[in-house]
């Protein structure tokens, strides 16, 4: 019995006659057919392949590369060759004349300054993505120079400078144009993550009764996409109103779609007048069910003009800075909650009496937070700037970010929310109690 295989698609073959297995003519071992060496007057010999220890003529083998070539020679670049390729890129070239003169095209490309370090020092040296404009038009080209030989005709400069100088360009005209591709798609989805971002957030800010509110955005700069960062400022019953600064994790689209629907949700939660704390709870199951791969930050302040006290929560964000009259900065370091997201997590309400002429600053990681430096660097700098930082709350919001290095191509995105307490003659504290069981800040 007599077993065979064969892979899908691949046609059957007859077994080949007796007697054409080994060299001999003898079948191989083991019933294996091995085939008979090839015919040297068969169609597969035609082409007779040349000597590989035969010199070879270097122009004819240059001529038969497909990228432009040309070689130079003398401390002035005397044009030697140039291939047939380099030829029909930019028509024929006078040979003998300085590179200058010959070659116009590798100066317009910054070419030249390269084939004097060449001679100089013996090295190759290499431009990419040179944009030539040739006969076929705009091609984008990486660019090499290569010495040749030294003065004395030897194969390396060891000794004395190189004999001259190949330019070789290998075209890179589609990565070029693929990647110019990408960055334009790029630049208009970060243009529409933009867009929906301001969207979303208030377009004008509410100015409560005995509280005067500035806010900023800030993206972050081209290569950095735009992230969820969002502020707010509601309205509530009994003319009270709701602080709110945020930040979704992660950018794009996606965290800014994130951050619109949290943001309706805080409006939502907040009229109905719960405290700061099961407002995070809710938001927190929201979360969740709106993406439970994307988590938020959040805090949640309530301003009461009546009794001059800030209730808020915090779910994982940074602390709120308060600063005194007489210039004093104040951290809340109470207990933190999860962030939005995670699910199970305890949020708790802290409530401080405000007196007046207290200032504060609610704010995203963008602001403090720096790739090579501890956030706590960042927190104690704002912290400072916020001592000297003097004036109403737009003034405030825009000093700050000048103050914290936040220029147009900052690597993140920025929020920040101030609010102030118009002063009154005869306060000593800006910040107090609510009632001795309440924690100081």
């Amino acid at each position: 019995m007599r077993w065979s295989a064969r892979l899908a698609g691949v046609p059957w073959r007859a077994l080949p006659p007796p007697g054409t297995g080994t060299e001999d003519g003898a079948p191989c071992p083991e019933g294996v057919v091995v085939p008979g060496p090839r015919d040297p007057a068969g169609p597969a010999a035609t082409a007779e392949l040349p000597d590989p220890h035969k010199p070879q003529n270097l122009r004819e083998v240059l001529n038969r590369i497909p990228a432009p070539v040309a070689v130079t020679y003398g401390p002035l670049h005397q044009l030697g060759y140039a291939n047939r390729a380099y030829r029909e890129l930019f028509g024929e070239r006078p040979t003998g004349l300085p590179a200058a003169e010959a070659l116009p095209e590798l100066a317009t490309m910054g070419v030249l300054p390269l084939m004097d370090q060449v001679i100089r020092g013996g090295r190759p040296r290499s431009v990419k993505a040179r944009c030539i404009l040739g006969l076929t038009g705009n091609r984008y080209y990486n660019v090499s120079c290569v010495p040749l030989g030294t003065g004395e005709g030897g194969d390396a400069p060891a000794e004395g400078p190189p004999a001259g100088v190949l330019i070789f360009a290998a075209e890179v005209t589609d990565q070029v144009l693929a990647a110019a591709r990408l960055r334009e798609a790029e630049r208009r989805q970060r243009e529409a993550a933009v867009t929906l971002q301001r969207s979303l957030l208030p377009q004008k800010l509410d100015q409560p009764a005995g509280l005067r509110v500035a806010a900023t955005y800030q993206p972050g700069g081209a290569e950095a996409a735009v992230g969820g960062d969002w502020y707010d400022v509601i309205a509530i019953d009994g003319g009270r109103t709701a602080l709110v600064i945020g930040d979704v994790m992660g950018r794009g689209l996606r965290a800014a779609a994130v951050m619109g629907q949290l943001r309706t949700a805080v409006r939502a939660y907040a009229r109905l007048d719960l405290p700061p704390n099961e407002v995070m709870r809710l938001l927190d199951g929201l979360a969740m069910e709106i993406d439970a791969n994307q988590i938020a930050t959040c805090t949640y302040a309530v301003w009461d003009p009546r009794r001059r006290t800030l209730s808020y929560a915090s779910a994982g964000h940074l602390p709120v800075l308060l600063r005194c009259p007489d210039g004093t900065i104040l951290r809340s370091e109470e207990q933190n909650g999860p962030p939005l997201g995670t699910g199970g997590g305890l949020h708790v309400s802290h409530t401080l009496r405000l007196l007046p002429g207290t200032t504060g600053v609610l704010y995203t990681d963008g602001l403090v937070e720096r790739r090579d430096e501890d956030i706590d660097q960042g927190l104690d700098l704002l912290a400072r700037t916020l001592t000297g930082a003097i004036g109403a709350p737009e003034v405030i919001c825009a000093r700050l970010l000048r103050a914290m290095g936040v220029t147009s191509e900052h690597d993140d995105d920025v929020a920040v929310l101030a609010f102030q307490l118009p002063a009154e003659e005869g306060t000593e504290n800006s910040v107090a109690p609510l009632d001795p069981a309440t924690p100081e800040v």
